[in-house]
C-alpha cells in the first residue's frame, strides 16, 4: 500500500522572493493550482484584520483584508485547508466572528505563538481546530493539550530531532523548508503537513510521480 504523502501548504500563498506573498494574487496562484492548503497571516491593524506578517506602523492602503481573503476561498470554491495564523495577541475574536459570517465549509486550523488568542478561539468554540506555533515543543504546549484547547503543533523543521516532546496526542505541521533535499526527504516522512515557500514546486513533482 502507497503511503499517504504529507499535504503540502502553500506558506503566504505561492509567490517569488516574499514581493507578493500574503497577497490575494499568491493565494490565487495557489488556488489555482490547486494546493493542499493555504497559509495566511493575520494580524490587527486600526480595528481592522489584515493580511501581513511582520507586524509594523506603516501599511500600505491596498494591504488586503481578512474578510478579502475569505470572500476569495467562497468566490473561487477552494475546498482545500486554511491554516489561519493571528499575528500578536489582539484580534482574535474578531477573527473568528468574520470567519464564522463567511460561512466556508472548508477544514480550518487557527494557530499562534502566542496562547492568549488559543484560549480565546476555544471560549468561543469548543470544536474548532487549533494549533500552537512554536520552533520546538514546550511544557506550555503540554498544558495547552492537557487542558483540551490545542491539538495540533507546528513546529519549525529545523528542530526535527526534538519532535518526539511534541505533546501526546498532538498532529504536527512542520514549517517552512524550502530546499529541495529537505523537501525530498520530508515528502516521504509521516508527517501531516509541510509548510513551504516552494508548495508548488512540490506540487508540480507530485504530479509528475503520479
Amino acid at each position: 500500500m502507497q503511503q499517504r504523502q504529507p499535504l503540502i501548504i502553500a506558506h503566504r500563498g505561492v509567490h517569488v522572493n516574499r514581493d507578493d506573498e500574503n497577497t490575494l494574487t499568491a493565494f490565487q496562484k495557489a488556488i489555482d493550482v490547486h494546493m493542499d492548503g493555504l497559509e495566511v497571516d493575520v494580524q490587527l491593524h486600526n480595528q481592522e484584520l489584515i493580511l501581513k506578517h511582520d507586524i509594523a506602523q506603516d501599511i500600505a492602503p491596498d494591504t488586503a483584508t481578512f474578510p478579502m481573503f475569505l470572500d476569495l476561498v467562497r468566490q473561487t470554491n477552494y475546498q482545500g485547508l486554511l491554516l489561519i495564523e493571528l499575528k500578536g495577541t489582539e484580534g482574535a475574536a474578531l477573527l473568528y466572528e468574520q470567519l464564522m459570517m463567511a460561512h466556508l465549509t472548508n477544514p480550518i486550523i487557527l494557530q499562534s505563538f502566542r496562547t492568549r488568542p488559543l484560549k480565546v478561539w476555544r471560549q468561543l468554540d469548543a470544536k474548532i481546530a487549533i494549533g500552537y506555533l512554536r520552533h520546538w515543543p514546550n511544557l506550555k504546549a503540554w498544558r495547552l493539550r492537557w487542558q483540551g484547547i490545542i491539538q495540533y503543533v507546528n513546529l519549525d523543521y529545523r528542530f526535527w530531532f526534538l519532535g518526539w516532546l511534541r505533546p501526546w496526542g498532538t498532529k504536527t505541521f512542520w514549517w517552512t523548508p524550502n530546499n529541495k533535499p529537505t523537501l525530498a526527504a520530508m515528502r516521504r516522512l509521516p508527517l501531516a503537513a509541510i509548510i513551504t515557500d516552494a508548495a508548488i514546486k512540490m506540487k508540480r513533482k507530485r504530479k509528475r510521480n503520479g
